[in-house]
């Protein structure tokens, strides 16, 4: 099977339409990835609709606005959707995540003669704290925040809907960075890290991997498809702060002991801060999928060479 990423893309790729469901700033690196093909941009309508639309409509891509919270605007969208990407995140305000499923309940029920296939972007924050421990793909899901909660309902509800014959694919992102997503800000506030021998690991993802990773799984084929969308390389979390900001000549931030950061950092900041694990992804590789930046080191060497 040809590969859309790393080879020549089969001729359906070229035909068939592809909705990008929360299009944001990952979508964007995947619609710069594949240009002039049939993409579909979803976007939050409100305020600054018409300057999202524009720009969804420069990268390539069909603009409409859609709250995916709606079902009547699921059910419009289903029905011109061959394929989903799904990158929106659940709501908030509620303790499960009920959107995507009725997405392709209605995409099953729109006359569309290509059965759904789903790639959902969803977090290894379902994996919980491993305290420093490797984890694949056949570890088991130990969520312990509100936000990974309604991560693993979602994966739940997407599982339930393999029976009725709709092809799954469950990305997990770690940090997703790129010169436009680096903690600079918070280096410039001088944040504290935690001290090296009590610090978590952490993992990332440059977008533009994940964008090209969405796609690609969405065409491998299969039924069901568990990855882990990160790259080769964990770091301790200080570690990748050092790194950026030694790459962008800023002040490394002061190291302290856990419960002193804890007290100094945001309660949803310390969240992502206090759980360690180092994520490999068994799947990714089996399957053959090259990254373009393998780690965050490599692209801050690139940024650097520039």
């Amino acid at each position: 099977m040809a590969n859309p990423v790393n080879g020549h893309r089969p001729r359906r790729f070229k035909s068939t339409r592809i909705v990008i469901a929360g299009c944001g700033q990952v979508g964007k690196a995947l619609l710069e990835q594949f240009p002039n093909r049939h993409f579909i941009a979803t976007y939050r309508p409100g305020p600054e609709s018409s300057a999202k639309a524009d720009a969804l409509r420069a990268a390539g891509a069909r603009a409409v606005a859609c709250d995916l919270n709606n079902p009547k605007s699921l059910a419009k969208l289903a029905r011109v959707a061959h394929r989903v990407v799904w990158m929106a995140p659940p709501n908030a305000e509620s303790a499960a995540d009920n959107s995507l499923s009725r997405f392709a309940l209605h995409a099953l029920s729109s006359g569309v003669r290509q059965q759904p296939i789903v790639t959902y972007i969803s977090t290894t924050g379902v994996y919980g704290n491993a305290q420093g421990e490797w984890l694949t793909e056949r570890d088991p899901v130990n969520p312990q925040s509100d936000r990974a909660r309604r991560r693993v309902h979602a994966e739940r509800q997407l599982r339930s809907l393999l029976p009725l014959g709709v092809s799954v694919h469950l990305l997990r992102a770690p940090g997703i960075y790129s010169a436009q997503r680096l903690p600079l800000e918070r280096l410039r506030l001088g944040t504290p890290a935690i001290q090296t021998e009590d610090d978590s690991w952490s993992n990332h993802i440059h977008e533009v991997d994940l964008g090209r990773l969405a796609v690609w799984a969405n065409f491998k084929g299969g039924a069901f498809q568990v990855l882990n969308a990160c790259d080769d390389s964990p770091m301790k979390m200080g570690d990748y702060f050092d790194l950026v900001a030694d790459t962008h000549q800023l002040p490394r931030p002061p190291r302290l002991a856990r419960e002193e950061v804890r007290l100094k950092v945001s309660p949803m900041m310390w969240s992502f801060m206090s759980e360690s694990r180092k994520i490999k992804s068994i799947n990714q590789q089996r399957l053959g999928f090259r990254l373009k930046y393998p780690s965050v080191a490599d692209c801050l060497s690139r940024v650097s060479a520039e």
